[in-house]
């Protein structure tokens, strides 16, 4: 919804947007305990947490074993998946990239290890230099806490509703490398597209509870089954998974 208001106040202002989606390579495995501690301290978190994280992340290491060979390397990263640390571990080291400085024409948005990045501009040219700028602000940032971003998996997309001819190619940078541009993303579940306008995100949808329908249809009948007052409340619930 952050995204949505941002693009649509955009583009209600006459302005074209740039949508880049950031992968962030090994996410929480590549989380750098140093920076998670810094952040701790700048946030004066407690000193008992603290010193429990500290501690927590002291003289940790992997080990790999065969029958005749064993390996083991010491630890200066990620978070233990699927404890209750982990996402807040991770949140910590990812707040300090949502405090750099941005222009006022970007919104940075963050959901777990999903990252986008808005920016808006008057022109095509001059939106494509904006998010050039703003990148290198967050390749800064990814060089100082030891992550990397996944220039492969990463896009840009060019949000416009202009009618007029123009070139609509932008070539923006990741890892000194040009990003791919889509005219569609899926970010959070939700089927984005170049004018956002939600007609992709409503097939996508519609055909989905179509699949639904129609495998539970299978198993209700006039005379067996469930029952189709049920069946009805049940697909209903399942169409707005909002």
């Amino acid at each position: 919804m952050v995204v949505k208001e941002f693009v649509q106040d955009s583009l209600a202002a006459g302005d074209v947007i740039a949508l880049v989606s950031l992968d962030v390579e090994g996410a929480f495995d590549s989380a750098w305990w140093p920076a998670i501690l810094k952040e701790m301290r700048d946030c004066e978190s407690p000193k008992n947490l603290y010193k429990v994280t500290k501690n927590y992340f002291t003289e940790r290491t992997a080990i790999l074993g065969t029958n005749s060979i064993r390996m083991e390397k010491e630890l200066s990263r990620g978070c233990p998946q699927g404890s209750c640390s982990a996402p807040g571990y991770w949140n910590l080291q990812y707040n300090s990239l949502l405090k750099i400085k941005c222009m006022d024409r970007t919104k940075v948005v963050a959901y777990a290890d999903d990252l986008i990045m808005a920016t808006r501009g008057e022109s095509i040219r001059a939106v494509e230099n904006y998010t050039n700028v703003e990148l290198s602000k967050i390749m800064g940032w990814a060089k100082n806490n030891k992550n990397k971003f996944n220039d492969t998996k990463s896009k840009v997309m060019l949000v416009s509703r202009r009618k007029r001819k123009e070139n609509k190619n932008i070539t923006v940078y990741l890892n000194n490398k040009p990003l791919e541009q889509v005219t569609q993303r899926k970010y959070l579940g939700i089927i984005l597209d170049h004018k956002f306008r939600f007609n992709e995100h409503i097939t996508y949808a519609a055909e989905k509870s179509a699949k639904l329908i129609n495998s539970l249809s299978k198993a209700a009948k006039l005379t067996w089954g469930l029952n189709m007052k049920r069946l009805q409340i049940y697909t209903k619930a399942q169409s707005y998974p909002c």
